[in-house]
């Protein structure tokens, strides 16, 4: 007998779909695959495709947060993408890593790329942590 999480995972979409909808996304959010053209990540050319992350998730940013004492799990100007569906994601599509040696995986906020931190589990959803690269080079 399936739990109500089981009965709630295929709306969620629809649920989480409304800040589209509704035109009330304040950055959308990008998946960046940047391939190699070598073996391994550095070697070679780069090059980086983009794909829109839809729904669109929640974004907390800690720009701004006087909270954040430096030495702990969030810094200040790491991101928060918040209420990313579990339906349509599963945590490997989310946690930054690649089975191959010259791919990297990033996201991309506004004009700025950022690596994952962490990945949280919720009921439904999916709450990825990510900071800002020191490196901003794109590979178009």
């Amino acid at each position: 007998m399936p739990g109500i999480i089981d009965s709630l995972l295929p709306a969620v979409d629809s649920i989480l779909g409304v800040r589209d909808s509704a035109g009330a996304v304040i950055q959308p959010v990008f998946f960046v695959t940047r391939t190699w053209s070598g073996t391994q990540v550095g070697d070679g050319t780069a090059k980086d495709v983009e794909v829109q992350m839809l729904p669109s998730p929640g974004l907390k940013n800690f720009a701004q947060d006087i909270r954040l004492k430096e030495g702990g799990a969030v810094k200040a100007g790491d991101i928060i993408l918040t209420n990313v569906s579990k339906n349509k994601f599963k945590e490997p599509d989310l946690d930054g890593s690649s089975p191959a040696l010259n791919v990297e995986k990033f996201f991309r906020v506004g004009a700025k790329i950022y690596q994952v931190i962490n990945v949280a589990e919720k009921y439904v959803t999916w709450d990825v942590q990510i900071r800002e690269l020191t490196n901003q080079v794109r590979y178009v």
